[in-house]
């Protein structure tokens, strides 16, 4: 473990863009809609970016969020950071004000870039309306923000400028760049956004470059590629996989802000997209989008798409070939407090793709154990358990949960159910955490019973997911209400649903909200989740 395998050739961030913006100079790196960047273009808008963010104040080590949908801007202005050894923190554009504000002030960043106009939504005005406005200070309760940026037209909000015009403020000095070095923090990715203790994952430039050297290289990724990044930038697959493997292997990145199929097949074409990533159900509905008029080679060009994925039915995996054209599916697993654990190889068949996530990357070892942490033999379920230079450096100031999570000998304990064949493909089977994943995104059960909380009708909250047919797992919510209101003659749940949508991302937002008089309980006085699962399937068939 302490000698790589496989390398990669940089030890910055900032040297593998030096690098690449010189070997594919004239190669597109970034296609945004009309327009083109080259990588020479691209080298040249990340020093203009990072002279301002330097004069704005910020150094080496200091925190730099970014509230906003994917874009050019994104790009540019994640790599100046990086170049300045500041620490990206992204903020998904799904998170509403009050997941916001926590994060912004947990993290402590002077500057946020965003956006005035995200589905309509002016995203700083958003959280100035919540939080309250200060005459030195965008966000009253928010102390440390001083600056916010919006990479389209200026917000209301006071502090806020257009991002064109915080790139004059740059000037033509020399970028006052921190010296290159793989150790430094190059982001911290936070694992919710509540005011229920948010947790900030702290991973370093080499471990990242590494990581997706690597899983680039098995994927078989090369300047001849045009990828299609459909995750947004705020998930750590969005930012690592889509914005550094794009850069380090030459490819050209089509941004897409947000996934609509017709869309996406009209960009597959017009691109010659030739690598794509998603869940199941995304390539599902690009399938389901084809009509009878199209050719089926239409999309002929897609040539690798990964899909990350407990179980991916054979189904999905054959349309994929067929009806998109995919040449290569893959499957992988990983998760943000250890980059990238596994993935399928090139060899393996449709059935290893669907029920595997396949093997453990170079250098990177997985072990499965009991509740004593006894190592389990070949095919019976434990936790899943992950060591590797991609493991975390921990939680951003909260060292306590760093050390229950890197536990002995810093194995990452994952919470994950899994399973390892004879030939070391992992099977995930289940998880010991409650989480689950809708439409591609991690939810917690605990954050949405927080947010469901601080409505003033709710006094209790328990959310469970459940299978769905398009969106691969949705919550379902009990709540007990408060005193003064009745479960059953007052009970409101369109309007419960409607709060739901305006104080939470979409993929928080419970199927439905089932009024309880309380909840089943077992002799510890813990919520019997496995009976309001078995209820909530009830209700989901009813």
């Amino acid at each position: 473990m302490n000698v790589l395998l496989n390398p990669a050739p940089w030890q910055s961030i900032p040297q593998m863009l030096q690098d690449s913006c010189q070997r594919y100079q004239h190669r597109a790196a970034v296609i945004d809609g009309d327009t083109t960047l080259s990588y020479a273009e691209l080298g040249i808008a990340v020093e203009q970016c990072a002279n301002a963010i330097a004069n704005s104040g910020v150094t080496a080590g200091d925190p730099v969020c970014i509230w906003a949908p994917n874009s050019r801007q994104w790009i540019v202005c994640a790599f100046a950071c990086w170049n300045l050894g500041a620490v990206v923190v992204p903020i998904s554009s799904r998170l509403k004000a009050r997941e916001v504000g926590p994060v912004l002030q947990r993290s402590g960043a002077r500057l946020l870039f965003s956006v005035s106009n995200c589905g309509g939504i002016d995203l700083p005005e958003l959280l100035g309306a919540h939080y309250g406005r200060h005459q030195e200070r965008p966000l009253g309760e928010v102390v440390t923000l001083e600056q916010v940026v919006c990479f389209d037209q200026p917000s209301s909000l006071a502090c806020c400028s257009s991002y064109v015009g915080f790139l004059e403020t740059g000037g033509s000095a020399e970028q006052a760049s921190a010296p290159a070095s793989g150790d430094r923090l190059a982001e911290i990715l936070y694992t919710s956004g509540t005011t229920g203790e948010p947790k900030g994952v702290m991973l370093n430039q080499q471990q990242v470059l590494q990581a997706f050297w690597d899983w680039s290289d098995l994927g078989g990724l090369n300047e001849r590629d045009n990828f299609l990044v459909i995750p947004p930038f705020s998930h750590g697959f969005g930012i690592n996989a889509g914005i550094l493997a794009c850069v380090m292997r030459g490819m050209a990145h089509v941004v897409v802000d947000f996934f609509d199929p017709e869309t996406v097949l009209q960009l597959i074409k017009k691109h010659a997209i030739s690598v794509m990533s998603g869940p199941p159900a995304l390539f599902a509905a690009l399938a389901g989008q084809i009509t009878a008029s199209d050719n089926i080679g239409s999309c002929s060009t897609l040539r690798v798409a990964y899909v990350g994925a407990a179980h991916v039915p054979e189904e999905t995996i054959a349309s994929m070939q067929v009806t998109l054209g995919v040449q290569r599916v893959v499957n992988a697993y990983g998760l943000i407090e250890a980059c990238v654990v596994s993935m399928t190889r090139v060899e393996d068949s449709n059935a290893t793709i669907s029920k595997t996530v396949g093997r453990a990357l170079p250098n990177v070892e997985i072990k499965i154990v009991d509740d004593a942490h006894q190592e389990l033999p070949i095919g019976q379920p434990g936790e899943v358990m992950v060591r590797s230079y991609g493991v975390m450096q921990g939680y951003f100031e909260a060292p306590e949960l760093t050390t229950a999570a890197l536990g002995k000998d810093q194995w990452l304990d994952t919470g994950d159910i899994g399973k390892l064949d004879t030939a070391g493909n992992l099977t995930l089977v289940g998880r010991k955490k409650e989480l689950f994943i809708c439409n591609g995104f991690n939810v917690y059960p605990s954050e949405v019973e927080d947010l469901l909380l601080q409505h003033p009708d709710i006094m209790q909250a328990a959310v469970v997911g459940l299978n769905h047919p398009k969106k691969g797992e949705i919550g379902v919510a009990f709540v007990v209400s408060t005193p003064s209101e009745s479960c059953v003659s007052n009970f409101d749940e369109s309007a419960l649903i409607q709060w739901s949508r305006e104080n939470m991302a979409a993929y928080k937002v419970p199927l439905c909200i089932l009024p309880v008089d309380q909840f089943p309980l077992n002799a510890n006085g813990k919520v019997r989740k496995d009976e309001l699962t078995q209820i909530a399937m009830q209700h989901s068939k009813s």
